[in-house]
């Protein structure tokens, strides 16, 4: 369970254009979060119940040496605290397709990111729970 496999990384163009056109935005400091709830019925190209992109963007870190690390710290942060959404996501019988930005100057060492990621992702269920529960609400008024 706390691995990170290939299935779990968004890799394909489209989903990406679309989580990034359509989805919805949430920032926690340094993070930026794209998501896109996928009901569990809808058919997709992956089999996982969330799909990752994990950024670190030139504009904001220069030296490639920077952007490598501050990815591998993300990566890191999310494969360990994985099993929590996996489980709530399952609860909830939904997908989820994922963008994570690392919107900072500098890089902030692990025992910073770790809590960090720990909050995005507690805020992340909330927002995921607000709109599930307002779209449960809207299709149940169109019955």
């Amino acid at each position: 369970m706390y691995t990170f496999s290939k299935g779990e990384r968004l890799c394909s163009q489209k989903l990406i254009d679309t989580v990034f056109q359509q989805g919805e935005r949430l920032m926690v400091f340094p993070f930026s979060v794209r998501w896109m709830v996928i009901p569990e019925g809808d058919s997709l190209p992956f089999e996982s119940q969330a799909q990752v992109l994990i950024v670190a963007p030139k504009r904001k870190l220069r030296h490639a040496v920077d952007r490598n690390r501050t990815k591998r710290l993300m990566r890191e942060c999310y494969r360990l605290q994985k099993p929590e959404l996996y489980q709530f996501l399952e609860e909830n019988r939904l997908r989820l397709i994922l963008s994570l930005s690392y919107m900072h100057n500098e890089v902030f060492p692990y025992s910073v990111l770790y809590p960090k990621s720990a909050k995005m992702l507690t805020k992340l269920k909330q927002e995921i729970l607000k709109k599930c529960s307002s779209s449960c609400e809207e299709n149940d008024n169109k019955e």
